[in-house]
């Protein structure tokens, strides 16, 4: 039994379907190189740093609604799935 998780023996409960916002990293790439910009500039337009921009375009993290509206905005996409998609988890206990 793990410490944190009374009624658990494997670790954290995992919720299966559960929809996640991924960054789509070849239109992202495709749209820096098409205004010209880096990804340091795309971090200090949305207000992160490099490394939490780092962290989403190698799925490492999946992006707030904020930050999703904010990176729509500084490449000048106006649709969300220029830039995103979705997928849903199945994770097995």
């Amino acid at each position: 039994m793990c410490p944190q998780h009374t009624n658990c023996e494997r670790g954290p409960r995992r919720r299966r379907g559960r929809k996640v916002v991924r960054l789509d990293t070849v239109a992202l790439w495709e749209r820096l190189a098409l205004l010209g910009r880096s990804q340091n500039w795309l971090a200090g337009e949305i207000g992160v740093s490099p490394s939490y921009v780092s962290k989403l375009v190698n799925e490492g993290r999946a992006p707030s609604g904020r930050i999703r509206k904010r990176m729509l905005k500084a490449l000048g996409a106006d649709d969300f799935h220029q830039l995103f998609r979705m997928e849903v988890t199945d994770d097995d206990p």
